[in-house]
């Protein structure tokens, strides 16, 4: 890993505090970025709110004979596109950075390490999940349980790396944003109308969806997880304990929800296969269990 992150760009400063109203001296790291965590929600809520003129626009009555409910997830599902692209990008810069990098070696960098830019980074996904937690609570008979608790163990974590708490880790558990788009371009594929997606195009996506899934929220995560109990165990005594026990419970949670959804997932490609399911009803099925 160390050898394919070497090439990226390190980036540590954070142009955008120069524009916080205020206060013009901070005393802690959620002061620092507070504006940036409230811009970043309202980005967000803004962009489901002109998802819908705009995917009227661009796809006509393919978005405007969907049901309400329908309408909503679809415009849900682009935030959710938008953002995870987002993510991955502004993750790049924080991957090749010494605190990372030589967290063995520096265990209290990488626990209690702090970076302008970082903060930046962890105040962005903390105004996403609380858009995604908002619409969640709303839409509660939409998405579920799972998805709430999705919602806020995500908001809890990604805060705490504005203590700072395990603030180099943020591009760690960001990286499961790799299978989101998979995800989603199987949903749109579940609800569009057939024909909207050539059927080698949807199983080709839900291959993907599968290795990737697997790889970065199950296989790494669950690596991640562990280097990350280790890192925390060697700098016990000088970390917040409450957020180092929720953390890591919340990190195992999340793992097991995702062995469940690929559980699903598994079961659903077997119906395929076996012919049990055409393309688009074994599609459909996924984003019921993964929407």
């Amino acid at each position: 890993m160390s050898f394919i992150t070497s090439y990226l760009p390190v980036y540590t400063d954070d142009i955008f505090l120069q524009y916080r109203p205020f206060p013009a001296n901070p005393t802690n790291y959620f002061e620092a970025h507070w504006h940036e965590i409230l811009a970043s929600f309202l980005f967000y809520t803004s962009f489901q709110v002109i998802s819908q003129p705009i995917s009227a626009a661009l796809f006509g009555t393919t978005y405007t004979s969907l049901s309400k409910r329908t309408k909503v997830n679809f415009d849900i599902h682009v935030v959710s596109m938008i953002q995870c692209f987002i993510s991955i990008s502004i993750l790049l810069p924080m991957w090749n950075h010494s605190y990372w990098q030589n967290r063995v070696a520096d265990p209290t960098s990488s626990m209690l390490g702090y970076t302008p830019y970082g903060g930046f980074v962890g105040a962005l996904t903390v105004g996403y999940f609380l858009w995604d937690l908002m619409v969640c609570t709303i839409h509660f008979k939409l998405f579920g349980v799972g998805f709430l608790f999705h919602g806020f163990a995500a908001v809890f974590v990604f805060t705490c790396t504005l203590l700072p708490f395990c603030m180099p880790w943020i591009p760690c558990f960001l990286l499961f944003e790799l299978s989101t788009p998979f995800v989603n371009i199987n949903w749109f594929a579940s609800k569009l109308p057939a024909g909207t997606f050539n059927e080698t195009f949807v199983i080709i996506n839900g291959l993907v969806l599968m290795l990737t899934f697997f790889s970065v929220r199950i296989a790494w995560g669950f690596y991640g997880m562990i280097i990350l109990a280790y890192d925390m165990f060697v700098m016990w005594d000088k970390i917040p304990t409450f957020a180092a026990v929720s953390v890591l419970t919340l990190n195992l949670s999340l793992d097991c929800l995702n062995i469940f959804w690929f559980y699903k997932m598994v079961a659903i490609a077997r119906k395929k296969f076996s012919g049990k399911q055409s393309t688009k009803q074994a599609a459909k099925e996924v984003a019921n269990k993964i929407d």
